[in-house]
């Protein structure tokens, strides 16, 4: 049994004070979730994830910064958790992506880590900064125009959540029209829908596994051609767990970002009027936007390789610990971010967040990430004139999702324009462009993910 130092009644997961986090999802200030724990408990909770997975939510600054930075104490392999190791699961039964396993570097430590994300680490190094605003603006430009002659368009489900995915489709090196795909599967797996989501799973298994096996055949000058390149060798299984690594990192946190900051310019007229004269930088946005609605609330998890104490909660090995990224964020401890510039945002010039991690398991993205929200939001507003909220900012709801923090849709209106002429997207491809022998099984797998996308009810608006 798990107990506090100072004398408390035992609080470990799996006493009848866990609190059930799954049932809060519904609450839109969850400053108002994090802050009774806080009071009750420390900077540590005991909580439900589901009725039946209990961890520890890390409440503080410093207790999240000191667990993200110590991978030889708190390890990220879900191996190590204790109902895997005691036999009360299976890895491949039935849990949420986050606490199961695969081979890919974010569930590795130490050697194996590095080994693993070197291969990514060095391909995103070989994106250059043309290529990256080129494939950002023309990714931009695609679904703009899906929507610019209507004069109206919901900035999640038409560009947020899609940006992101068309960008690293793009970079993986396969046509714009698997981009959609990538965006509707990626989308889905967030979900607390369980059927669409282990359907998701599958056909997120088939776009990477026919990637792969196309690029093996065809290789390119694209993030998976040079992972592949790389001296580590990695296998077929390896190269598609570490691009659904990199697909992952790159878009629900990206996507949300993206809708979090949009809503900051639409909802609040001083920082629309600020940022439009010149006075507010983008990049405070965003580090505000990262300080007060993080696209990702929190993060599972982290394995005790010993038992430790954390804030006088004593928690035994393998037992998991949630990554608590608003909470920390919130933490009461913090000095007020504000400073004394007149700046209508507070925190905006603090870059001090935990958002991108900390020590191994740093976001090697972060640069990417904060160039596709920049980017995407100059370019839209280039494009538009007249954008404005086409609700009230009170009939804006989130997305009732744990981990997660983004819209479910965030409607505008704008002066229509018609769509500038562009040449036609070429179709999918099954053979080689220089005419060669079809690339083997590759239309077997990804034609059966577009097969999935076009009787899935989602469309291209044009």
């Amino acid at each position: 049994m798990t107990e506090r130092d100072d004398g408390a009644p035992p609080a470990c997961p799996w006493h009848a004070d866990a609190v059930p986090l799954y049932e809060t999802v519904s609450e839109p200030d969850r400053r108002r979730v994090w802050e009774p724990l806080r009071s009750r408990f420390g900077q540590v909770a005991p909580v439900l994830l589901e009725p039946d997975l209990p961890a520890w939510l890390l409440l503080g600054y410093e207790e999240n910064l000191e667990v993200l930075r110590d991978w030889g104490t708190f390890s990220r392999d879900t191996r190590r958790w204790n109902e895997i190791r005691d036999g009360r699961r299976k890895l491949d039964e039935g849990l949420r992506p986050a606490m199961g396993y695969r081979k890919s570097a974010i569930y590795c430590d130490g050697a194996e880590h590095a080994r693993l994300a070197a291969p990514i680490s060095d391909a995103l190094s070989r994106l250059t900064d043309t290529r990256i605003r080129t494939d950002i603006t023309e990714a931009a430009d695609t679904l703009i125009d899906d929507f610019c002659a209507e004069g109206s368009a919901d900035l999640v489900a038409d560009y947020a959540d899609l940006l992101p995915a068309l960008l690293m489709n793009r970079f993986f090196g396969l046509e714009d029209i698997y981009g959609y795909v990538l965006g509707e599967l990626s989308g889905i797996i967030w979900t607390a829908d369980g059927a669409r989501g282990a359907d998701a799973v599958v056909q997120l298994r088939n776009y990477f596994g026919g990637l792969v096996l196309q690029k093996r055949a065809v290789p390119g000058s694209d993030l998976t051609s040079w992972m592949m390149e790389h001296p580590v060798g990695l296998t077929d299984r390896e190269m598609a767990d570490q691009l659904v690594l990199l697909s992952a990192a790159a878009q629900e946190p990206t996507a949300n970002l993206l809708g979090n900051v949009l809503r900051e310019l639409l909802v609040d007229p001083d920082v629309a009027r600020e940022y439009a004269s010149g006075g507010l930088l983008l990049d405070d946005i965003v580090n505000h936007v990262i300080w007060t609605e993080p696209p990702m609330q929190a993060l599972c998890a982290r394995f005790p390789t010993r038992d430790v104490t954390i804030d006088g909660t004593r928690i035994a090995e393998g037992e998991p610990l949630i990554i608590g990224f608003a909470p920390a964020h919130h933490d009461p401890r913090l000095r007020d971010a504000r400073d004394d510039t007149g700046s209508p945002l507070p925190s905006g010039h603090n870059s001090a967040h935990l958002t991108w991690g900390a020590g191994e398991h740093r976001c090697p993205a972060q640069s990417l990430a904060l160039q596709v929200v920049a980017l995407g939001i100059e370019h839209l507003l280039d494009r538009l004139s007249g954008v404005r909220l086409a609700v009230d900012p009170g009939d804006l709801r989130w997305r009732r999702e744990l981990l997660s923090r983004g819209l479910t849709s965030l409607p505008i209106e704008f002066t229509p324009v018609p769509p500038p002429a562009r040449p036609a997207p070429a179709p999918p491809a099954a053979r080689p462009a220089d005419g060669g022998e079809p690339v083997p099984q590759t239309n077997d797998l990804l034609h059966r993910v577009m097969r999935w996308w076009q009787g899935s009810g989602r469309r291209r608006r044009r």
